[in-house]
């Protein structure tokens, strides 16, 4: 795994979190269509609905796996994004995007708090996967999102276990 492109995963009060940041040669107006327009969304993360606004309402569709919903808590664009991610069986979590710009692109920061601690290792290696096919759709490039997961997952289980 690239360190650079880790995930660090820490303690949130009983639960846990990972954060992310990621340099994209895009900007924050490209990579803020690649978060919040369903045809985007589809291409690197999954079938999805968002309702544009701060109230307005997220659904992702995992298929057999699922689907997610939430609340949108923040909608600043093209800067941040945050919303509640409630997936059946699980803790209701929160996912937040910020967007900064810097030298050669943008910065995209990806944090999810308030995740069970058995689930931190899975959604660390799930969000790593789902950024590095993000960036290949970027590129215009396929990356496989199950071969980076299946890759990346023992990665994050080991850290998870040295913390």
């Amino acid at each position: 795994m690239t360190r650079s492109n880790a995930g660090a995963l820490r303690p949130d009060g009983t639960r846990c979190g990972v954060r992310f940041e990621r340099l994209y040669k895009a900007t924050a107006e490209e990579l803020w269509s690649a978060l919040t327009r369903p045809e985007q969304l589809a291409r690197w993360l999954t079938h999805a609905t968002l309702e544009a606004t701060a109230g307005g309402q997220v659904r992702f569709d995992f298929g057999d796996d699922g689907d997610c919903t939430g609340e949108i808590l923040v909608w600043d664009p093209p800067q941040t994004l945050e919303y509640e991610w409630r997936f059946a069986g699980e803790d209701e979590s929160v996912v937040r995007w910020e967007l900064h710009d810097a030298e050669g692109g943008t910065l995209l920061v990806l944090d999810h708090r308030r995740l069970g601690a058995d689930q931190a290792t899975g959604y660390a290696a799930g969000w790593h996967a789902h950024l590095d096919v993000l960036d290949g759709h970027l590129a215009g490039t396929a990356v496989s999102w199950q071969e980076r997961f299946d890759a990346l997952l023992p990665d994050y289980r080991a850290m998870r276990a040295g913390a």
